[in-house]
């Protein structure tokens, strides 16, 4: 189990998992370039809102994001990331109803304690549907930043490699092993103070 938060790393904001899902389970995706829409939408997002991002996944039919957001604030980032995609989404698409299920609200984590398992928990949604063997075969997640391997410039590492310890390269070895394949076997219920909702995933 990780320690809890230095006083020196203490959040400027609240940590919460948004997860939003595709209407009747329809792709969220047509090709590549709206995962790179929706990457866009993010940055400015986080940047209106002076919030950062420490995770993301985007799947087939739903997408994941770790947000680090001001009191009170992460529900409308979450409609405003909605409403955003869905737009450009369904641009010139005929009779294109709606894009996501009804939104539950962005679950609230204790980040204390769970951080770094949400973000684990993130990050291996591509191993646990079976898409690949290895999350960092997987390009569309924050999985291949944290190796060192780029990724979009709104993501934010510093917070976790902080609670890993050691330097940026020990750190980073450090969460390479956080994520081995035996981590898989993540219990989603002991990560947020609340997960009496149905059909969360």
């Amino acid at each position: 189990m990780p320690a809890a938060l230095p006083s020196r790393l203490r959040l400027q904001g609240e940590i919460h998992h948004v997860a939003l899902r595709g209407h009747g389970g329809r792709p969220l995706f047509r090709a590549n370039r709206d995962r790179e829409a929706l990457e866009r939408i993010v940055g400015e997002l986080l940047a209106e809102f002076t919030a950062r991002a420490h995770a993301y996944c985007w799947m087939t039919n739903h997408l994941h994001l770790v947000l680090e957001v001001a009191p009170g604030q992460a529900d409308g980032f979450q409609c405003d990331l909605i409403a955003r995609y869905s737009l450009q989404r369904n641009t010139g698409a005929a009779g294109a109803g709606p894009l996501f299920e009804p939104a539950e609200r962005a679950l609230r984590v204790n980040a204390d304690a769970y951080l770094l398992q949400l973000i684990r928990y993130v990050h291996l949604n591509p191993v646990r549907a079976g898409l690949v063997r290895d999350a960092a075969d997987y390009p569309w997640s924050g999985h291949r930043t944290y190796l060192g391997g780029g990724g979009p410039p709104w993501l934010s590492t510093d917070l976790a490699f902080r609670l890993l310890g050691g330097d940026l390269l020990r750190a980073a070895a450090a969460y390479r092993v956080f994520v081995a394949p035996v981590s898989t076997r993540v219990n989603r219920e002991t990560l947020v103070t609340s997960l009496s909702y149905p059909g969360r995933y």
